[in-house]
Formats: C-alpha cells, sequence, structure tokens
C-alpha cells in the first residue's frame, strides 16, 4: 500500500501556520478580580487609583520585588499612586532595608497592629490591591514584577475599565 505523498510546498505551509509560530508576548500577569467599595485609607494620595501594597522588610519576597515596586512607584501609569503599608513595627527596620528614608512614591506607612491589612483581607504577604475610585478592583498575591510592561498594560486596562465618575454596580 501505498502512503500519500506530501509535496514541499504542503510542509512548508505547516511551518509558517499560524498555529506554529512562536508567542511574541508573554501572557498577563496573573490577578483575581474583585469587586466592591475599598476600606477606607487616611491619608493617602489624591488619586483616582491607587496600588494599595501589603509588605515587610522580613518578608523574602516583598524584598525581592522592592526594587520593581520602586521602579513602578516612581513613574506610575497616568492616574495610579503606589501606597504601601510595612507589617514592620518600626520605621528604624524600613530605613534600615532601603539603606535611608522610603522613596517618596511610596507613600510608605507603617501598618500598626495590621488594622489595615485585616480591613482588607489580607493573609499572605506580599499583597496588593488595585483600588479605582474607591472600589476595590484586583488582588495581586505573591510578588510582581511591578514595572514590566506586562503589568504596566494590566494596570492601565484595569484603570481604563472603570472610567471617572462611572461607578461599579452595587450588589
Amino acid at each position: 500500500m501505498r502512503r500519500p505523498a506530501f509535496g514541499a510546498g504542503v510542509a512548508a505551509l505547516l511551518l509558517a501556520s499560524p498555529l506554529t509560530a512562536c508567542r511574541t508576548e508573554p501572557p498577563p500577569p496573573s490577578y483575581l478580580r474583585v469587586e466592591g467599595a475599598a476600606p477606607r485609607l487616611a491619608e493617602v494620595p489624591d488619586s483616582r487609583a491607587l496600588l494599595v501594597v501589603f509588605w515587610a522588610t522580613w518578608c523574602p519576597p516583598c524584598r525581592t520585588e522592592t526594587p520593581r515596586l520602586v521602579a513602578l512607584a516612581e513613574a506610575p501609569p497616568d492616574a495610579l499612586r503606589v501606597v504601601v503599608f510595612s507589617h514592620d513595627t518600626e520605621a528604624k527596620a524600613v530605613e534600615t532595608f532601603l539603606q535611608g528614608p522610603p522613596p517618596a512614591a511610596l507613600h510608605l506607612r507603617l501598618d500598626e497592629g495590621h488594622q489595615v491589612a485585616r480591613a482588607f483581607g489580607v493573609d499572605t504577604l506580599p499583597q496588593s490591591f488595585l483600588v479605582v475610585d474607591g472600589r476595590l478592583v484586583a488582588r495581586f498575591a505573591g510578588p510582581r514584577e511591578w514595572d514590566s510592561r506586562g503589568m504596566r498594560r494590566l494596570l492601565e486596562k484595569l484603570i481604563r475599565e472603570h472610567p471617572p465618575g462611572v461607578s461599579a454596580p452595587s450588589r
């Protein structure tokens, strides 16, 4: 019995198929969509969107993500500000880790008694929340590459999905 012959043209067509092409864009960073009113935060920057990060100097994954978090905070997407709540009990520990005062762009605060973390339902560190116009939008568990192109695009997309003056439907 004779097998059908595939010509060179068919083989070339299969190699050029979109199914065999390499993916050039990495998948978007993982996150969990959340919805609802965010807990009230005192003395945070006035901004449409806040990335609220729960962090500690003694947490190895937190330490790893710090340079990328600082980079995002110092050059954030439009309308976004970063606020970091530290689980450290003393500002001195933070200053020692950062080798000086925290960068102003982090808007770092000590979360005494972990009151703010409890209000957000934080169960592990690091953990971050995107808040847009007072509404919870996304939850990020674990360390992130905050200054990566993919993460910046995701944050911009999530902020754009909630235009100013349009509140999320209430349940």
